[in-house]
Parts: structure tokens; C-alpha cells; sequence
């Protein structure tokens, strides 16, 4: 075989790899972790009940993969980075908030616990740029399922938060929109908590 014809295989399998990867693009990590002091003394009532977080070890090891910029995209850990700014919410709402690992777990009978609330995470990201990677705009839908102990649902909690950053900002911070959706999710479950009081007494 000759030299030219190694060269033309070689240089055709590099060109072949390069489309993949840029068709593919590549995940880049970010944190949806926000401000959470921002929670602390914001809520909207005070609920006399304890009640437990359920966020099992599988959802806390759950990586989500969403577009970001340039035809990359970013993962990150979204019950992993919102579950300390979730538990912050429901203590300012209810007099004792208990990490559970499912309905079934036994401190749910030990703890006497009222409710259980499970959250449910839906993310979006999304970027026009072509050169940069962060994502513009990001999206966090809370839908927090509240049972009682017997597992029967009495309400869902429901908040929605959309953060926005420019390149000027997030060249600092790659994370920015998504910890801005984040503060934002997270203060409307707590309005979300007060609109259904009446449920929850």
C-alpha cells in the first residue's frame, strides 16, 4: 500500500471523527445550585406539621443532558443541586421537614410525619449562539407530589422558574441562567405552599 493512499485513509478516518464529535458536541457540567439564604425568612405561611422530602439515591445520582450553545449541550444533577434548596423551602413552611427515601420509608411512621412530598424535576436549556457553549435561557419545573401516610395524594405543589444570562454575565459564571431559574422555582414553591394551605391543614 503507498504512503499517499495511508495518508488519504488516515486523514479520511480524522475528518470522519471531527463530524462526529461536531454533530455530536459535548456535555459540559453546570450547577442548578442558587442563592438559598434568598429562602430563608421568605415564607408565605407556617404550616404546624412535620412532613418528609423524598428524594431516593437514584434521582439524587441522576445526570440530565439538555442543549446548550454551538451544538453542545450541559448535564448536570438536578435533584443532587435543588434537594438542600427544596428542604430550606419546605422549612420555612412547615415546622419540621424529615429527608425520606420514599413513601415507604419507616421514619415516615417513626417521625409521626403528616405528609410526604416528592418532587418532580423538568428541565429545558437553550442557547442561539454558535460560538459559545452556556446555555441563554434554562427552565426548572417543580411538581412536588404531597401524600399523606397512607400514600394517598392530597395536593401537588407546583412552581416554575426561567433564568436568562448574556454572554457579558455568564462568561464568569457558565451556570448563571440555570441557578436563575433556580432562585425563581424555588421561591414560587414556596407561594405554591401558601396557595394550598387550606390542604395542608
Amino acid at each position: 500500500m503507498s504512503t499517499g493512499l495511508i495518508l488519504r485513509r488516515f486523514f479520511g478516518t480524522l475528518i470522519a471523527l471531527l463530524l462526529v464529535v461536531i454533530a455530536s458536541g459535548c456535555a459540559h457540567p453546570i450547577s442548578l445550585m442558587g442563592n438559598t439564604d434568598a429562602l430563608i425568612g421568605a415564607g408565605k405561611v407556617k404550616l404546624d406539621h412535620a412532613v418528609g422530602l423524598a428524594i431516593s439515591e437514584e434521582d439524587r445520582k441522576r445526570e440530565v443532558i439538555t442543549p446548550g450553545g454551538g451544538g453542545d449541550k450541559v448535564s448536570y444533577l438536578p435533584y443532587r443541586d435543588l434537594e438542600t434548596g427544596i428542604y430550606i423551602a419546605l422549612s420555612e413552611s412547615f415546622t419540621k421537614v424529615v429527608r425520606v427515601s420514599g413513601q415507604q420509608d419507616p421514619k415516615v411512621k417513626s417521625e409521626g410525619l403528616r405528609f410526604v412530598i416528592t418532587p418532580q424535576i423538568n428541565t429545558t436549556s437553550y442557547s442561539p449562539s454558535i460560538v459559545t457553549w452556556p446555555p441563554t435561557i434554562f427552565t426548572i419545573e417543580l411538581v412536588c407530589k404531597v401524600t399523606d401516610g397512607e400514600g394517598r395524594l392530597v395536593t401537588e405543589l407546583r412552581a416554575m422558574g426561567e433564568g436568562r444570562a448574556e454572554f457579558d454575565e455568564f462568561k464568569s459564571d457558565f451556570s448563571l441562567s440555570a441557578k436563575r431559574a433556580a432562585d425563581e422555582a424555588l421561591g414560587k414553591l414556596l407561594r405554591s405552599v401558601a396557595d394550598n394551605a387550606s390542604k395542608l391543614r
